[in-house]
């Protein structure tokens, strides 16, 4: 409405303004107060909502500490002996206990010159030039007569010259040892970065020949410390002496997968314990490998684990092997592992280790070189055919026009072999890295074929005549005889490098680095070396992480369940004291569905535990949650992967709240639902508000109007009287 002013009417005398104001504002106060309640009701419900959303995050933070197999894994790790070897673990990481021995540390080379200089003493004017370990040039340096042919100004040359970022020159004041008494100086020269590629040597034949380095032909101008790679060997003893610890031959790169199928691990006696399945694309990684059979169901035997080790093939190189550890000690808990159904490669049984191995003899550029197609079929010894491969070029489908992806690569052969559904513990396939015989220099890719059993009679030939012949192998075992020989035939080992529970030792796996920090010898654990000696990597689970974890999941409960009261809460009808949620049915659904989820049995969850029940949760007269200290505790130490299980499998306690509340909390979720249509009541609201003020001001303009024409009236009125009344006052008086 307008403004109100206080002013009388001239002919009527009224208060018009304040008149019409209180007449409008009687006539608008109705719908007004229903407005401003219903909007007042609303931002009530909307601010609890908020509040509603707000406790439900922070509930929802401390079950998704628990909704993943990682908040289970976190582990503690330390070094018997920090003056050897220090240790540290990625966060969420896991690993497990071994024997480390350092053998070297890196260390960068190290040249004192012999020559002794005198303070007066000159550099021979010319060129030095300074190469790298392999004898490639990298910098020189010019000693100028007169200018820079003093030791001093020569180590700053070296320090100064452009492209020189592998030396550091120095000088040493020392007593001579050709004059004694006298004081000269020797030249110092340290290479910037340890380990064996940042050697270095010196060629002076084109300037002062005292300073000519070079480790065979001069060695006498200069004192040298060898730089040196960092070399450990990984378990060189036994941690516990007995337990049965077996180790893949096989190595795998960054890249590798293993083959899907089943993975049946058992005892000594043969009889099945627990099987992992591994699905392609799902858990075929090594690391996923190894989580899927450290939780499977059922295996009380066996810790499985990753080690990245120097390749025995590939010299340089830094492969993966699996490792495979008894988890109790003695010859009863011994185990095999039957990998018939799926990767053969981690197939490991008592059968013989002496097996036929095959290395192709045609050097390929790389493993996706062309493969001739056609059939290639193996054979067993005695010219019996056990399976065939059928290698084929990229088609396109007569139907869609889509390209169909063939196997004529090198590589594609060797999937094709091993992923044969008749390739029954026959022959294992891979491909290994080499120097070329043919083209020095050249690093090749050739096929290597290995019988999966022991023994002459388990040998193999290949008849490749009705593909690429170069894959022909005429005879078993020996070398193969035809003209040109296609391959290089031995005797290998086994699939695994066993150490049986029965043994006392254990091979070691030697790791060389350039550096002394070394993050990718022990999956999860950062190696710093500190001095040569051997030190125990001591893992162990962190029970106390996951206890606070699990008990902030039942003070986030009591905190959560505090609120939903405190927003439902009941005074009396109509009474300012209730709950902004009062009767609000998303609540008490929450609340619902929360409390079952607690006090449920989980049916996916394996081993000795599958309620919070059973890991001390209760609940109290008041509906509070609280855990029993004792009880959990026991329960971690007794079985951390089944407490996990009860919170993270698939219809784990944490899984199902982390689902039900994300649904609750998307943006097209109930509150979310709930809150907008509250906002587009506000909003319609403040339009209703707007076209009742609007109506309102019509209406005391009106007023004012016709307030206004009767005062004119009144005032014509008096104004005539008063002429009347003097006129007959006048007529009166003339009279």
């Amino acid at each position: 409405m307008a403004a109100v002013t206080t002013t009388l009417g001239v002919g009527s005398g009224i208060d018009i303004a304040g008149t019409v104001s209180q007449l409008t504002a009687a006539e608008g106060k109705p719908q007004l107060d229903a407005i401003a309640a219903k909007t007042s009701a609303s931002q009530t419900k909307l601010s609890g909502l908020g509040t509603l959303k707000s406790a439900l995050s922070t509930f929802q933070n401390a079950v998704a500490a628990l909704d993943t197999s990682s908040a289970f894994r976190n582990q503690r790790v330390g070094s018997s002996d920090d003056k050897t070897l220090k240790v540290a673990i990625v966060p969420g990481a896991a690993t497990e206990s071994h024997t480390v021995k350092v053998n070297t540390l890196a260390a960068p080379q190290k040249s004192i010159s012999t020559a002794e200089f005198k303070s007066t003493d000159v550099v021979s004017e010319g060129i030095l030039t300074f190469n790298d370990g392999t004898g490639a040039p990298k910098f020189s340096v010019t000693v100028t007569k007169g200018s820079t042919d003093t030791l001093t100004a020569l180590r700053d040359s070296i320090n100064n010259a452009k492209n020189n970022n592998n030396v550091v020159a120095s000088i040493l004041n020392v007593d001579s040892k050709t004059s004694p008494g006298t004081t000269v100086s020797r030249l110092i020269l340290t290479s910037k970065g340890a380990g064996s590629a940042n050697g270095f040597s010196i060629d002076a034949s084109s300037g002062d020949t005292r300073f000519n380095l070079d480790k065979i032909k001069s060695p006498t101008n200069f004192n040298t410390v060898e730089a040196t790679d960092a070399n450990i060997v990984i378990d060189p003893q036994p941690l516990s002496a007995t337990p049965q610890r077996t180790v893949t031959n096989t190595e795998f790169s960054s890249t590798d997968v293993i083959a899907p199928g089943l993975i049946s691990f058992k005892d000594g006696a043969g009889v099945e314990k627990f099987s992992v399945n591994i699905q392609a694309g799902s858990n075929d990684k090594l690391l996923s490998v190894v989580d899927a059979i450290n939780t499977a169901p059922g295996n009380t035997s066996v810790v499985a684990s990753l080690i990245h080790v120097d390749s025995t093939l590939n010299p340089g190189t830094a492969v993966s092997k699996l490792v495979f550890t008894a988890k109790q000690p003695g010859v009863d808990n011994r185990f095999t592992i039957d990998a018939s159904a799926g990767d053969t490669r981690l197939d490991f049984s008592a059968a013989p280790a002496n097996a036929q191995k095959s290395v192709n003899s045609t050097e390929f550029a790389s493993v996706t070189d062309a493969v001739t197609p056609g059939d290639i079929i193996f054979k067993d010894a005695t010219g019996t055919a056990k399976f065939t491969v059928s290698v084929t070029a990229d088609t396109v489908d007569p139907v869609s026009g889509d390209t169909i992806k063939g196997n004529n690569t090198l590589e594609g052969l060797r999937d094709a072999i091993n992923f044969s559904a008749d390739n029954k513990k026959f022959v294992l396939a891979s491909i290994v890295t080499s120097d070329s015989t043919t083209t020095p220099g050249t690093k090749v890719s050739k096929l290597v074929l290995t019988a999966l059993s022991g023994g002459a009679s388990n040998g193999f030939t290949i008849d490749a005549s009705a593909g690429d012949t170069r894959f022909t192998l005429s005879n078993a075992i020996v070398a193969d005889t035809a003209t040109p020989s296609n391959y290089v035939s031995t005797i290998t080992a086994s699939n695994f490098t066993t150490t049986d529970a029965a043994n006392a030792s254990e091979g070691g796996l030697s790791i060389t680095r350039k550096s002394n920090t070394m993050t990718d010898a022990i999956p999860g654990a950062t190696l710093t070396l500190v001095a040569a000696g051997t030190a125990e990597v001591k893992a162990s689970f962190d029970n106390s992480t996951v206890s606070a974890s699990i008990n902030n999941l039942a003070n986030a409960y009591n905190t959560l369940n505090d609120t939903l009261k405190q927003l439902t809460a009941y005074d009396s009808p109509g009474s300012a004291n209730n709950g902004p949620l009062l009767g609000n049915n998303t609540v008490q659904a929450i609340l619902s569905q929360v409390k079952l989820a607690l006090t449920s049995k989980v049916a996916s969850a394996s081993g000795e535990y599958n309620s919070l029940s059973q890991l001390g949760f209760s609940f109290d007269k008041k509906g509070a949650l609280a855990v029993d200290s004792t009880l959990l505790d026991a329960a971690l130490s007794a079985d951390l992967t089944s407490v996990g299980n009860v919170f993270n499998s698939t219809n784990g306690v944490a899984t199902q709240l982390n689902t039900k509340i994300k649904q609750y909390l998307d943006a097209k979720g109930t509150i979310s639902t709930q809150q907008d249509s509250l906002n587009s009541q506000l909003k319609q609201l403040t339009v209703d508000k707007a076209a009742v003020q609007t109506r309102l001001d019509a209406s005391q303009k009106a007023l004012t109007a016709q307030f206004n024409a009767m005062d004119a009236a009144v005032s014509q009125f008096k104004s005539t009287g008063t002429f009347l009344t003097q006129t007959f006052a006048a007529k009166t008086t003339t009279n």
